[in-house]
């Protein structure tokens, strides 16, 4: 039977038993509406990605497509961002302020951005607060622009909105709030009334019942042994994978008794299909009432569990049932509840209903028993306190190191009657804190020897499991007693709590953030450093912008997904695929044997040694591929890769393995086959004095950190003829043809590349998805049919490389002035299991010095690449640049603090006063407010024991070195004189094309809008340099200067004083003229040069839990005449927001057993948020009035260099903890702090101990 779905208004009629049950309306939209916009990256709810909005005719909300089952929409309106708004129809408004504000770079983000603004609008009514905006994009993540422009754009919409727009950003029209009707009814589309039961042809079913007992006849028809699924919102398949063996699917979501609520007095039931969305909306509503004023303490809890979309469809009862199924899973819902005694309804048929505490419900064994709703139970204010805690890695969208509940019971003389102390995040058998909740009754809950027995005895009841990749149990032991010392220093009475002491019970209060953003402009160069808006910025904002994964292919496309080795350090023996093979829909498999020409995914000729697209033999890394499943769908390719069974013959005896850069200096003697020595400067040994005023020594770690592309790893290959038509991301169009060819055994000329733009790169797509790109040659090859091969994100994180974590081992001679007059630094860098992209001569050496005076005869520098057992490393945002700059910012703040001087002092005392950073530091702290703030600070420090500020300095010296060469061709159209360019440069989010476009109308003396630039390709932009290191977009724009003064040339005989551009065309073209032209930068045609920056980070600390929040940044950067400054402002805090995220987030942890990337997911990596980021955010592009000779037209790079600058904010944390560690009492130190500085980095070295937590 036929079912029609409604999308944008229009229908879409299928077969659903056509289509697998658990099809998601992600894979819906676009392989069979073929809708593009909307967009798929990690598949677990954790981007943002694939957000769109459905509607039921009453309501619009926003969902997770990629979690959303089809079968779930059968009554709903489905829109997405191309039917919100495009190029035909026009433009909506929030598309329009999104890209006009500066809000989209790479632009793979942007529809999901749009979309999430969209339904936040619609549920309030278009009336939205700054706050309600801020606080709602905790699902949406962007690695490109640090999202102040983004939430700028969507906080101009709020109706207390003191964001400036510009009156072009002004749109006169409404914000169109319905949702689109259908063109034939005129009414809202509700597709086709849902059927009660589809039966499949592998015999599985999906049920929609509505009424109870619809759905315990559902249940009766599942077998014993028969996997079955209650369907709500599916957003636990984004913690727990949904099993591919499920049967049976019975959909809760038309079940109204499931959504009933009430409240009374003495209680508010809720019932337990209630999504959080709808239970927040309660609450907040009932919260007014007496008794349950301390809902709203649940409704801020509630909006930390992870996002909106997420929120909008996760209902309570799948909260509590997925933490039935899985006893460690942290659920926030549950603690909160266990703490208000919250009390289930359960039920095992329909006439047989029972009331049960959660424990209860938890340790039932029917897997049939169905919860109905809660009741929680009314607490008058006047006698009962409660409170709830969650402390996570970042703002929003995380799960909790320790999540806590606490309800005290007071009797009239305000003693304790009863007491229930939760946490959760320690140990699946420990919720209750039973002994403290016992020591408590009977005592004033602040009296001083209760609390300090209190804490005796928490320290010792809180005993975390160990699991990786949580926190370590000393973290999460010493955060739990905090979180219930935090909570006794909020409520006790200001009288019982010491002044120093009390603001340590209240977390971290973020107000709203804002920036600022200072540049000037040249008129006399527009459109050449004007201000425009990016070119691609509106269709990025519809979703029309075309990526590598919306290129449309023949319905005859196949799926691809590698099958992993697990055993690392053994060689492949045989790899038995045919259980894989006999799964439905798979196709085909392939290994290194049906590689017809060379198997490797690096090109040898490009100086790398050979990297396999299958490994054939030794196994370098855990999930190395061994194979490519290839499938009809995407699921059933990723599903038939566990069915494969590889043996392995047994490392040799002495193999250790050391997937990472710890492992390997875990030992006092490192294994020395590990570590290759690569640069060693002229200076076999610095002449130390032998009686300096100060040694300095130390050792500096920074880890590792995954590029976070929103955009997969992605190729898409159609046979043509007798060649290959080629779509890949990659930033290296002539390398990624290289090895096809290679592989195949083909010409160049038969593997034709072509890339419209990237959804980000920042370097892993320079080298790293040719693996993906070859697999998926291969396999249109063999099979002589379209490919299609989206990487998963677990898949990308498991086999790509990373940046380069780092050690720097340290010594130096300084002088009582901070002068340092000898230095000594050897550096470690974690090349993986190869070192083809681990250049340590590269740019950690030349920024180790940074902006400071080193001679040859007092620096002695020593790089090392260290082999891991782990994916070759590759190229990240400023590689090598950040690990070199913070090197020597490190060692700048060591000689500082062992010299007890102000950091900013002792980096005066070593710069050259010949150079330009000895003019701006100056002038920058002065501007900055340094010295004032500084001394604001300590007085903030000690007057607080529990909440800590520090304000941290970093100073870069970037150099820009160019190489390589790049073509570009202009040709102008003598029908109406337009121009079209393309080049051999990449567009992934850095604004390429729109300084392209400024630079060729600028050149040829037209208006920008003349100007289109179109995709790089294998024919005009053949033989290519990488687009990278920062110099792409200055190379290009030189090219095509270069030839647009060529095309002048040549129309310099006809054109006349008065004529209009289009009229000299016509002129040139009337005369044969050739208006087309090709040239191209190379080498040495444009000067090297450095690029000065400079940052003040400040930051707050809490003590008590690790958590921080960035006050205030101010950025100077040193961008000479920005070619685009609304472009290069984006790139400067996107680049520095993404340095932020590897300095305090991002952590990726192995399993030392067996090599295995633990934290591969959304669920447990982590780059920061929206509400992350500087509150304060403050960035000014130096303008110099004369340009050097050096760069492209007096421009500099902004791309990569500001990413060195953050981190400044470890400095600021140094202070901080400094602050704290004093007044626990502790010696004074130089803390180890690196990459990344987590919030269980900062508790441990806080270094306070439980039995200091006193109320006086």
């Amino acid at each position: 039977m036929s079912t029609t779905f409604t999308i944008n208004g229009q229908p879409y009629t299928v077969n659903l038993t056509d289509l697998p049950p658990d099809i998601t309306l992600n894979t819906f939209i676009r392989e069979h509406a073929q809708l593009t916009a909307t967009k798929f990256m990690c598949l677990e709810g954790g981007c943002g990605a694939c957000v769109c909005a459905v509607s039921d005719g009453k309501s619009t909300w926003t969902v997770n497509s990629c979690l959303k089952l089809l079968n779930t929409c059968v009554q709903l309106e489905i829109i997405t961002c191309e039917g919100l708004g495009n190029q035909i129809s026009g433009y909506h408004p929030i598309q329009k302020r999104l890209a006009k504000m500066n809000g989209t770079q790479c632009g793979f983000c942007s529809p999901g951005f749009v979309m999430n603004m969209y339904g936040l609008m619609e549920q309030h009514g278009g009336r939205v607060t700054m706050e309600q905006v801020e606080n709602s994009f905790g699902g949406n993540i962007c690695r490109c622009t640090g999202y102040r422009p983004i939430l700028d754009a969507m906080k101009s919409f709020a109706v207390d909105s003191t964001v400036a727009v510009s009156q072009e950003s002004v749109d006169i029209e409404d914000l169109n709030l319905k949702a689109r009707n259908c063109p034939r009814t005129g009414k809202a589309c509700m597709g086709t009334c849902r059927q009660s039961k589809l039966i499949f042809e592998d015999g599985s079913q999906w049920c929609w019942p509505s009424t109870l007992a619809e759905l315990f006849e559902a249940l009766e028809n599942v077998g014993n042994s028969d996997e079955f699924m209650l369907v709500g919102g599916n957003t636990a398949h984004g913690v727990y994978r949904r099993s591919p063996d499920i049967k049976h699917f019975i959909d809760v979501n038309g079940v109204e008794d499931l959504h009933r609520y009430s409240s009374d007095k003495e209680s508010l039931t809720l019932g337990a299909n209630l999504s959080l969305t709808e239970t927040m909306e309660i609450i907040r509503s009932t919260s007014k009432q007496p008794g349950f004023e301390y809902l709203e303490v649940l409704w801020h809890h509630i909006d930390l569990i992870a996002n909106v979309p997420v929120r909008n469809t996760g209902t309570l009862a799948g909260n509590i049932c997925t933490k039935k199924e899985h006893p460690e899973f942290p659920s926030d819902i549950f603690i909160s509840f266990e703490a208000l005694n919250v009390k289930v309804i359960a039920m095992k048929a329909v006439d047989d209903e029972e009331e049960m505490t959660l424990e209860q419900f938890l340790g039932e064994q029917d897997r049939k028993m169905l919860v109905k709703a809660f009741i929680l139970p009314s607490y008058p204010r006047d006698t009962y306190i409660y409170d709830s805690f969650k402390i996570m890695p970042r703002a929003q969208n995380a799960h909790a190191y320790v999540n806590a509940g606490f309800l005290l019971e007071l009797d009239g003389n305000s003693k304790v009657k009863s007491a229930r102390i939760c946490f959760g995040g320690i140990r699946p058998d420990f919720i209750h804190a039973t002994d403290i909740e016992q020591l408590m009754v009977g005592h004033s809950p602040y009296e001083s020897d209760l609390v300090e027995q209190i804490f005796s005895k928490l320290e010792g009841l809180v005993k975390p499991d160990e699991v990786l990749p949580d926190a370590s149990p000393a973290y999460r032991s010493k955060l739990a007693c905090g979180l219930l010392y935090k909570f006794l220093l909020k409520h006790a009475p200001d009288a019982e709590v010491s002044g120093k002491f009390k603001s340590g019970g209240e977390l971290l209060q973020r107000p709203l953030s804002s920036g600022l953003q200072l540049f000037t402009t040249q008129k006399q160069t527009y459109p050449v450093t004007q201000a425009v808006q990016k070119l691609e910025g509106m269709i990025q904002c519809s979703g029309e912008a075309t990526y590598m994964n919306d290129v449309l292919t023949t319905s005859n496309s196949v799926y691809c997904a590698f099958v992993g080795a697990t055993k690392v350090g053994a060689t492949v023996d045989q790899i038995d695929a045919s259980a894989a093979l006999q799964y439905p829909g798979v196709v085909a498999f392939y290994t290194a044997k049906d590689i017809p020409g060379t198997n490797t995914f690096c090109e040898p000729s490009f100086g790398y040694e050979a990297e396999e697209i299958f490994c054939s033999g030794l196994v370098r890394h855990s999930e190395q591929p061994v194979g490519v499943i290839v499938a009809l769908t995407a699921d059933q390719a990723q599903r038939a890769t566990k069915l494969v069974k590889i043996s392995y013959s047994n490392p040799s005896s002495d193999f250790q393995l050391m997937p990472s850069l710890k492992d390997v200096f875990c030992s006092d003697t490192p294994d020395p086959s590990r570590i290759i020595p690569l640069v060693i400067s002229k200076l076999k040994e610095v002449k130390f004095s032998d009686k300096p005023d100060l040694e300095v020594r130390g050792i500096f770690e920074m880890g590792l950190q995954y590029h976070f592309t929103m955009e997969p790893q992605t190729t898409i290959i159609i046979p043509f003829e007798d060649g290959l038509k080629v779509f890949s991301a990659t930033q290296w169009i002539d390398q990624t043809q290289s090895v096809i060819a290679h592989a195949l055994q083909m010409k160049a000329k038969d593997v034709q590349l072509e890339v419209r733009r990237l959804g980000g790169g920042y370097g892993c797509k320079i080298s790293r998805g040719n693996q993906v790109a070859c697999a998926a040659a291969l396999a249109a090859h063999k099979l002589n049919r379209p490919v299609r091969f989206v990487q998963s994100l677990e898949s990308m994180m498991d086999c790509n490389g990373k940046r380069w974590a780092c050690r720097c081992e340290y010594q130096c001679h300084v002088k009582t002035s901070g002068r340092i007059v000898g230095l000594s630094n050897d550096f470690y860098e974690d090349a993986g299991w190869n070192a083809n992209e681990s250049p340590v001569q590269g740019h950690s050496t030349f920024t180790a010095a940074n902006c400071y005076e080193f001679t040859d005869s007092n620096f002695k520098l020593s790089g090392h690449a260290v082999l891991t057992d782990a994916p070759s490393s590759t190229w990240c945002r400023a590689p090598g640049s950040v690990e070199g700059v913070a090197m020597m910012e490190n060692i700048i703040e060591h000689v500082a603090f062992e010299l007890q001087k102000d950091p900013a002092e002792v980096r005066l005392a070593n710069i050259s006063r010949k150079t330009k950073m000895a003019t701006l530091l100056p002038e920058f702290l002065k501007t900055r407010e340094y010295y004032s703030r500084r001394k604001e600070i300590e007085q903030f420090n000690a007057n607080n024991r529990w909440k800590k500020r520090g304000l941290g300095l970093s100073l870069m010296d970037f150099p820009i070195i160019y190489i390589g060469q790049f073509p570009a061709t202009v040709t102008i159209y003598h029908v109406d004189g337009s121009v079209v360019v393309t080049h051999g440069g990449i567009e992934m989010g850095q604004g390429m094309n729109t300084k392209i476009a400024q630079v060729a109308a600028y050149t040829l003396g037209i208006d920008l809008s003349y100007v289109k630039v179109e995709s790089s390709t294998t024919i005009n932009g053949a033989n290519s340099m990488v687009t990278g290191y920062a110099i792409g977009s200055e190379s290009v724009c030189y090219a095509v200067r270069k030839t647009c003064e060529t095309l002048n040339a040549r129309l310099k005989p006809v054109r006349k004083a008065k004529a209009t551009w289009v009229e000299t065309v016509e002129a040139a073209n009337a005369q044969m003229i050739n208006l087309i032209a090709s040239d191209h930068y190379k080498t040495g045609d444009m000067q090297n040069y450095h690029v000065l920056g400079l940052a003040l980070s400040e930051l707050e600390m809490d003590v008590l839990t690790g958590n921080i929040l960035i006050r205030r940044v101010d950025i100077l950067e040193d961008a000479g005449e920005s070619l685009s400054p609304w472009i290069d402002v984006g790139q400067v805090e996107g680049a520095f927001v993404m340095g932020l995220g590897y300095w305090l987030s991002e952590l990726l942890v192995y399993e030392g057993d067996n090599g295995r990337l633990l934290t591969n997911r959304t669920w447990n990596y982590k780059p920061l948020g929206a509400k992350d980021i500087p509150i304060d955010f403050r960035v000014e592009l130096v303008h110099n009035p004369r340009p050097s000779s050096a760069g492209f037209m007096g421009s500099k790079a902004t791309g990569e260099p500001p990413c060195c600058l953050a981190v400044s904010v470890v400095f600021a944390l140094q202070q901080a903890l400094q602050s704290a560690r004093q007044d626990a009492g502790l010696p004074r130190e130089w803390l180890r702090l690196g990459a990344p500085t987590t919030p269980e980095t900062l508790l441990l070295s806080a270094g306070h101990q439980v039995s200091e937590f006193k109320l006086k």
